[in-house]
């Protein structure tokens, strides 16, 4: 969709790669990179830290059965949304220094193994996710989790009439 990215881990690049300016990566602990691909389906950035809004969470069907079959990962799973980036303040948006905001009772934890699940889901009580109001990823413990807040019911029920 226009406006809209995708955003996968990179299992190939290492934050070491991304410090550059003599930053030793053992200082910062080796954290996820995300590749960020474009609605031109090319690739435009890698993160460690990065916010989309209006996210849903998409799983190939063909590719994870490859995956399994093969037992080697592809990419075949990403959340896409639109990014969240305040030009103004020239930061993320919703990333407080410690994540602390997404402590919210609508914030879970994201996960995703082809191996073991059919598409992401919430690493509290295995359901599976569909859509999220925000997906933020590195954040939580050693800024190596994906976490979603959640569409609340009110919010969710806004949002089908506006589409419809």
């Amino acid at each position: 969709m226009k406006g809209y990215v995708q955003v996968y881990r990179n299992l190939n690049k290492k934050l070491s790669s991304q410090l550059g300016n003599g930053i030793d990566p053992k200082v910062v602990g080796d954290q996820p990179v995300y590749s960020v691909r474009g609605d031109d389906g090319l690739v435009k950035a890698h993160y460690c830290h990065f916010v989309l809004h209006d996210c849903v969470f998409r799983v190939s069907e063909k590719g994870k059965q490859r995956v399994r079959d093969e037992k080697r990962k592809n990419v075949h799973a990403y959340i896409q949304g639109r990014e969240c980036w305040n030009e103004e303040e020239k930061r993320w948006e919703y990333i407080g220094p410690d994540c602390n905001y997404v402590n919210a009772p609508n914030t879970v934890t994201v996960s995703y193994n082809p191996y073991e699940n059919d598409a992401f889901i919430r690493t509290d009580t295995g359901e599976p996710l569909t859509k999220a109001e925000v997906v933020i990823f590195g954040c939580g413990k050693l800024g190596k989790e994906v976490k979603a807040i959640l569409w609340t019911q009110k919010k969710n029920n806004e949002k089908s009439r506006s589409t419809t």
